[in-house]
């Protein structure tokens, strides 16, 4: 938008005019810092507010209200021909000249505005953001041209996914600004309604549903709006249902998102209404370039007993199109964390297994020195894990995101962060291995070679039977429930 090039009078001056762009709902500076509070001592005057209504603050000039949002915050509406809201109540006066500039561009361009057209004022010194809403239709628009680049705004696949953008920057501004609306249509809070109910329903029945929000917390939102039925005409009501069409409308940035844009948007996500669309979490649709140097996977999985294959196929799946769901990410860290509690117990038992050993000298002391060396390797990595992550554990799914984000490698994705993740576990097994093999050697100094040979056997027939009863083939029909689909859901049959 070219600047203003004209003046208007304030008071005793002119208005400077600067220039007018386009922002979004995300994009405002509603939650930036303003200044700090400063208390006094104020007299108190006789049968203050006894007054049935108390009056609009005196600072605000014609056609001015004020309203407070739930949270506390105070913002201000125009009524005339055009509904303006706006936060900064000192900017009034020049925010009317950026109204009326505003309406001559609208008249220009032969914009019909109807009392469903509501335009959003943020002053930037001499410049002016802005954005409108349409409340028919549930959309963001603005008087110009643009892209969603230009906007901070994901990259869409088509006009429909545009859309589902467009409504969810809607929902955003409904739930900035709800105290001055008139009520919410029902029909809204029926849909929402059942949004939820199907997402609880999805959750407890798929293991792969991709509604961002867990039963439980379906269970509690689907009770909130019930009880939002009879109490329509309230603000705080309205900004219950907008917060949560802003979450459903398009799960806590993705690395394709900008900074600006709130995951938590399940409808853009999962390709909502798109041929593509997501059916699983594990379901990826977007490329994403495979890994260079498989067979360094391959060759860690054999030094770690394949474990780092494991916390390899993990990150994957917490990580699909760098995408992150909460609960997903909470039972990742939640399992590596006691499987390295775990280790470190194994690790303080195998060192204390070494007493004996020691006190009847081993033929080959330097296996007693590295076995106890990979020993205390593996307890003390799997301390270092577990004071880094456990604060982790319960990370939102935005700062979950970033974090893997963070740490994935444009080149070997997370085969070194698997590693790392199998360290403690493979250490260990690698330390037990070497105390079996020395402490076979004090048997064989001690007891000779058959008692050996024996001792032997028995392990090997133990490993045997565990590896063949806990093996991927073994449990094959047991883990045999689709991942993928909804049809072959673990649903008990009454």
């Amino acid at each position: 938008m070219d600047a203003l090039n004209f003046e208007t009078p304030i008071g005793e001056g002119l208005w400077s005019p600067g220039s007018l762009r386009p922002i979004t709902s995300h994009s405002t500076n509603r939650y930036a810092k303003r200044a700090l509070a400063d208390p006094f001592i104020m007299e108190i005057p006789p049968g203050l507010f006894m007054r049935s209504k108390e009056p609009e603050p005196g600072y605000l000039p014609p056609l001015w209200s004020a309203h407070i949002h739930p949270e506390g915050q105070l913002y201000f509406v125009h009524e005339g021909s055009l509904r303006v809201v706006m936060h900064r109540p000192e900017t009034l006066e020049i925010a009317w000249c950026w109204i009326r500039y505003i309406e001559g561009l609208i008249s220009d361009a032969e914009i019909t505005v109807s009392g469903d057209i509501e335009l959003f004022l943020q002053l930037e010194g001499p410049d002016c953001a802005y954005y409108f809403v349409d409340h028919a239709t549930c959309t963001q628009f603005w008087l110009e041209s643009s892209d969603t680049e230009r906007l901070d705004l994901p990259t869409v696949t088509s006009t429909s996914q545009l859309r589902i953008v467009l409504e969810q920057l809607y929902w955003v501004h409904v739930e900035h600004f709800p105290m001055h609306l008139q009520p919410l249509p029902i029909s809204k809070l029926e849909e929402i309604i059942s949004i939820f109910q199907h997402g609880l329903c999805d959750q407890m029945t798929s293991r792969g549903s991709t509604f961002n929000y867990t039963a439980k917390d379906c269970t509690v939102f689907v009770n909130i709006l019930l009880g939002c039925r009879g109490n329509m005409n309230n603000g705080h009501t309205t900004w219950i249902i907008a917060r949560l069409w802003s979450i459903v409308g398009t799960n806590e940035p993705l690395d394709f998102f900008t900074n600006n844009f709130f995951p938590d948007h399940n409808r853009y996500l999962t390709f909502y209404g798109e041929e593509n669309s997501r059916l699983s979490r594990e379901q990826s649709v977007l490329w994403d370039p495979e890994p260079k140097y498989p067979w360094i996977s391959s060759l860690l999985a054999y030094c770690t007993f394949k474990t780092s294959d494991l916390h390899l196929a993990r990150l994957d799946d917490v990580f699909v199109d760098h995408m992150v769901y909460a609960d997903r990410w909470e039972q990742l860290v939640g399992d590596c964390l006691r499987e390295w509690r775990v280790t470190m117990s194994g690790a303080l038992a195998g060192i204390a297994l070494h007493l004996p050993i020691f006190v009847l000298e081993s033929p080959l002391p330097t296996m007693s020195i590295a076995s106890t060396a990979l020993l205390i390797s593996s307890l003390g990595s799997s301390v270092f894990l577990n004071h880094v992550y456990e604060p982790m554990e319960h990370l939102t799914a935005t700062d979950a995101m970033n974090y893997l984000d963070d740490i994935e490698s444009p080149v070997f994705k997370f085969q070194f962060t698997a590693l790392a993740f199998s360290l403690p576990k493979a250490l260990l097994l690698w330390g037990y291995l070497i105390l079996l093999a020395n402490g076979l050697l004090v048997v064989i100094k001690y007891l000779g070679v058959e008692a050996a040979f024996g001792l032997a056997g028995l392990f090997l027939l133990v490993a045997f039977t565990l590896y063949g009863t806990t093996s991927a083939t073994s449990w094959s029909n047991v883990m045999n429930i689709s991942w993928w689909g909804r049809t072959e859901a673990a649903i008990p049959i009454v």
